[in-house]
């Protein structure tokens, strides 16, 4: 097949959208078919992922809904695309957050051949949504040949607004990249409890809970670490949370190369995620588990799937709850065999999402698409 990727985060942004998209590609290309991805200029460090990409337009990056969002802008989308499409001669696109403006939007109208779009967001209600489904439902909606949502969080959510027949297909992990096993990261690797935190620097990713949280943590573990590995625009504003007391212990690491992020996981004893809304899965938690590392998260509605079950890899606890969120730490940092078990079985349930499995589901949808032309 010839495969084209609409997407409007990709590298050198990291994300989840941007770690779906790239794997597939890298995973589709190994089975033989023509990927190409469609995105924006991001201009800081394209130059290292331009392998089979096209990039078209400019990111743009705005503050929505407590996080910052990529937004492809530019006065020749519709055209630009056009001429990709006529050069490469498309089988199937799959178009990424496929209702969300403004490079998805434009090329479900521009495009031509069968589309299929997946949808990776969840949040209580969209206004926006809300105010214009019924221009999205005709103008763009029935462009689709079908419809993919990473998880029953992301499905019920674009359902409320845009029903209809929905592939739940999740994202995934590198487990040969993520485990165990892999050489630590020296300087933390000591003895401590180390406690890990990976994201972007964005308000609902909730990091200063956790910052405020561990105070409590090192005066009950006084051999407790914190490491947040990630950036963003409010960096500096995070930084100020931290109370002189704790601040030998806690390491502001940056963003993290893809050769280096997967030791961080193999040194973290307990992976948290503090996330107080819009999460609608969560590959963080995933690349954690898949590094045994037990996760203790804010109970956000798309992380149950991931951590919940018999077995369960997590701790998932009130949100915003400061002293919950210790508390729960404190406990499972004071209980090594709980720790072993709870590793052993988030590294078996990472399996589930290896990205050759979840690509042959996508797959799967391409060639039902392609069936019914």
């Amino acid at each position: 097949m010839r495969i084209g990727i609409v997407t409007q985060s990709y590298l050198p942004i990291h994300g989840g959208v941007a770690e779906n998209v790239h794997h597939t590609a890298v995973e589709l290309r190994r089975r033989g078919h023509t990927v190409k991805v469609i995105t924006a200029y991001f201009d800081r460090g394209d130059e290292d992922y331009n392998e089979g990409v096209y990039r078209i337009g400019h990111d743009l990056t705005i503050p929505m809904n407590g996080a910052f969002v990529n937004i492809t802008v530019g006065t020749h989308l519709r055209r630009q695309l056009r001429d990709i499409e006529e050069r490469e001669r498309f089988d199937v696109v799959h178009v990424h957050s496929a209702f969300e403006p403004v490079l998805p939007l434009v090329a479900l109208r521009a495009i031509r051949a069968p589309k299929v779009g997946t949808f990776h967001s969840y949040t209580e209600k969209s206004y926006a949504y809300a105010t214009f489904r019924g221009v999205v439902a005709r103008w763009f909606a029935s462009r689709l040949s079908a419809r993919i949502a990473v998880s029953d969080a992301a499905k019920e959510f674009i359902s409320r607004y845009f029903p209809g027949n929905y592939h739940i297909i999740p994202n995934g992990v590198d487990i040969e990249r993520f485990h165990p096993g892999i050489k630590k990261i020296e300087k933390f690797d000591d003895g401590s409890e180390n406690i890990l935190f990976v994201g972007r620097m964005d308000p609902r990713k909730g990091l200063k809970y956790l910052i405020q949280a561990f105070p409590a943590i090192l005066r009950a573990r006084p051999k407790a670490r914190l490491i947040i590995v990630g950036g963003g625009f409010l960096a500096g504003y995070y930084k100020g949370f931290v109370k002189n007391e704790i601040r030998h212990r806690v390491f502001f690491e940056g963003f993290a190369s893809a050769e280096r992020l997967p030791r961080y996981y193999a040194t973290a004893s307990v992976y948290c995620s503090p996330a107080t809304s819009g999460e609608s899965f969560g590959i963080v938690l995933i690349e954690a588990l898949a590094s045994g590392a037990p996760v203790v998260a804010f109970d956000n509605r798309g992380y149950r799937t991931v951590l919940g079950g018999e077995k369960p890899a997590g701790i998932l606890i009130e949100k915003k709850n400061v002293d919950a969120l210790a508390k729960a730490l404190i406990d499972l940092l004071s209980d090594p065999a709980r720790l072993a078990t709870m590793g052993a079985w988030g590294r078996e349930k990472a399996q589930r999402y290896s990205w050759t499995h979840v690509t042959d589901e996508i797959e799967a949808v391409y060639k039902e698409v392609l069936d019914r032309q």
